[in-house]
């Protein structure tokens, strides 16, 4: 039989920690009886996987065409280490009956990619707790943590640009073609955190004689995931964060306004240190036409982080002209073990605390740093104590994925 209890406590009460850090924690093993065994040892994990599956024809030898299903994988580590905590690989112990606790530690890499669950693939980090035993088979506990990456913006030139994409296309009707439609959007910056506000001035010149029907704004995430077995292979998934209609702009007429676009609630990811998931962001402006035409569009990549640029606010003022429908606004769900990332002031302080060294990516060459002011913190700042917070949101369906409970399997 399985021991009564044996399972893994983390010390941070979120079972979150910043990359570079110590990730430290109890084993708590519960025995009705004594137990031999070579020791009690664990093995820290952290490891990225993808993988889907797909119906493809092939053609046999003789000559028949065959439905098959083929797994497309990929599998990536980034560290792993593994000692006994009681005991060792060589030689048997008696644990005696009762309850025992056993501390454990190791110290994470500066450089991880976030915690992440989705349709086809996860970047996940583990203790595993094994009693080792000679003539039977093992106990083992697992326990899931969440590696959470600040990024300030305020280190990232780009994310601090403002850009503008500017498009244009006629309308061919019978043998004679319109006049241009011109779509213009222009952002002060690039660089977002969750939960902020920020503007988009868009312009249209409809010198057609096709009625644009609306201009929306949509802001969007996408996945990409890629896999290398049995061959190279690529998969897209793609879900809107933020969608807001405005009115459309008549033949011969032109509008200009600024719409306020809000970031949801939603967990920081930093996947850069990861070649088989790539995350991105997006925001697409579009000019929906009337008739049989295609629509004009433009987009500009957008870049998620947990400091916001030192100066941009984090609410905006009112629209200068109020949107034709309500916003819509999906909030995704928070994946387990990863915090709310806009969090940029001090946090409470937790008891057996470990102080988490700053991580940020490196200044790019001939980043202007800000100046401080007389009263005002520097921009960027990161806590430096206290664990990572989490949220509990509603799931959004197809991205995250809810680790299950550690429970110890029967003998």
């Amino acid at each position: 039989m399985a021991p009564p209890k044996f399972v893994i406590v983390f010390d941070s009460p979120t079972n979150a920690y910043y990359a570079g850090t110590q990730v430290t924690g109890k084993v708590l093993l519960t025995l009705d009886k004594p137990k031999k065994a070579r020791g009690l040892k664990v093995k820290f994990l952290g490891e990225a996987k993808v993988s889907w599956q797909e119906t493809e024809s092939e053609r046999g030898n003789d000559g028949q065409t065959r439905n098959e299903t083929v797994t497309y994988h990929a599998e990536e580590e980034y560290f792993s280490n593994s000692y006994y905590l009681l005991g060792s690989a060589n030689g048997e112990i008696t644990i005696e009956m009762g309850e025992h606790v056993y501390p454990f530690t190791t110290t994470l890499p500066p450089r991880l990619p976030s915690s992440f669950s989705g349709e086809h693939g996860h970047i996940r980090y583990t203790v595993t707790a094994t009693v080792d035993r000679s003539w039977s088979s093992d106990y083992e506990a697992v326990g899931t943590f969440s590696v959470v990456t600040p990024v300030d913006l305020n280190f990232i030139q780009a994310a601090k640009e403002p850009v503008k994409r500017e498009t244009s296309k006629t309308f061919c009707c019978w043998c004679c073609a319109s006049g241009p439609l011109t779509l213009a959007v222009n952002v002060p910056y690039t660089g977002i955190v969750p939960g902020q506000t920020f503007p988009v001035t868009v312009e249209v010149d409809n010198a057609s004689d096709v009625n644009v029907v609306s201009v929306e704004c949509k802001l969007k995430k996408g996945i990409k995931w890629m896999v290398r077995m049995p061959r190279y292979k690529e998969k897209e998934d793609s879900v809107e964060l933020v969608k807001i209609a405005c009115e459309g702009v008549e033949p011969g007429k032109s509008r200009t306004w600024t719409q306020n676009i809000s970031v949801p609630n939603m967990p920081h990811i930093d996947v850069e240190a990861c070649s088989i998931i790539k995350v991105n962001f997006e925001l697409k402006v579009v000019a929906d036409v009337s008739g049989m035409h295609k629509n004009l569009s433009a987009e500009i990549p957008m870049m998620l982080g947990t400091v916001p640029i030192y100066g941009a606010p984090m609410e905006a003022p009112p629209p200068s002209e109020p949107p034709k429908e309500d916003q819509t606004l999906l909030q995704p769900a928070v994946i387990m073990g990863q915090p709310l990332p806009s969090m940029a002031g001090p946090m409470p302080d937790v008891p057996n605390m470990v102080q988490p060294t700053r991580v940020m990516r490196t200044p790019l060459p001939g980043l202007a740093q800000p100046t401080p002011v007389m009263g005002q913190p520097l921009p960027g700042l990161v806590p430096t104590s206290g664990y990572p917070s989490l949220t509990n949101d509603s799931p959004q369906i197809g991205f995250n994925v809810t680790p299950t409970t550690p429970s110890a399997p029967e003998e």
